[in-house]
């Protein structure tokens, strides 16, 4: 059991940008709700013995009888549903307060991040074995400017040393409480776990991640989404 992960899937946000005027997690793609295409995938790395779904407490019930209906789909994952709090890092730590292991490793995962896939944690999870904290990412394709409050360029950092951050991020269990402490004595707003646990002192390795591996955000990202999972059916 020290070599599955749990994994806590925060599956808490508004969708704002996604302009549907509901939680991510209950758009579908190809007929699936979202949250489900990626505890499914959660179920295939075969890495995976417990999910924690994070979502908002008046979507508790929803949430619960979706997974219910679609289980098949996850067969012999074992999950359950909690409720989130004001910022991300809040539904975060009310999932790791579900975790009562004291030594393995616990994964964070976005619940709008279906495509990450078998290889991007094998090799996220064995990085974190050797480090204790492992985040997946991809070199930026673009040019990134550092820009002042003028709308003026103040710099060109070098695209060599850049990556965009993506989940999985892997954790021993106790760096990421290590990670989540610091965060008490030292109130910050922070965009992943990774910031924390690097806050707090702690490396964090990098493995490769997956241009596939997108966030879905925006209408945009959704036809994004129907095309990979279209190009994954043809493959199964």
């Amino acid at each position: 059991m020290k070599d599955l992960l749990t994994v806590i899937v925060p599956a808490a946000g508004a969708g704002r940008r996604m302009g549907f005027g509901k939680n991510k997690a209950f758009i579908t793609i190809r007929d699936i709700p979202l949250l489900v295409l990626c505890m499914k995938m959660l179920a295939e790395t075969g890495m995976v013995r417990r999910v924690i779904v994070v979502t908002r407490a008046w979507e508790i019930t929803e949430t619960e009888l979706m997974l219910k209906e679609y289980r098949d789909r996850f067969p012999g994952l074992s999950w359950q549903v909690t409720a989130g709090g004001r910022e991300r890092q809040d539904s975060v730590a009310n999932g790791l307060a579900l975790v009562t292991d004291e030594s393995g490793y616990v994964a964070v995962h976005d619940g709008a991040r279906p495509f990450a896939g078998t290889e991007v944690f094998a090799r996220t999870f064995a990085r974190a074995k050797e480090c204790g904290a492992a985040i997946a990412a991809v070199p930026l394709k673009d040019t990134v400017k550092i820009v002042d409050a003028r709308g003026i360029v103040v710099s060109t950092p070098d695209r060599s040393s850049l990556c965009a951050v993506q989940t999985p991020q892997i954790f021993e269990i106790n760096v990421l409480r290590k990670g989540y402490d610091f965060l008490k004595e030292h109130p910050v707003a922070v965009t992943d776990d990774a910031s924390l646990v690097e806050a707090s002192g702690h490396p964090v390795a990098v493995a490769e991640g997956s241009y596939e591996n997108i966030k879905v955000t925006t209408p945009e990202d959704l036809l994004l989404a129907e095309k990979i999972l279209e190009k994954q059916s043809r493959s199964e």
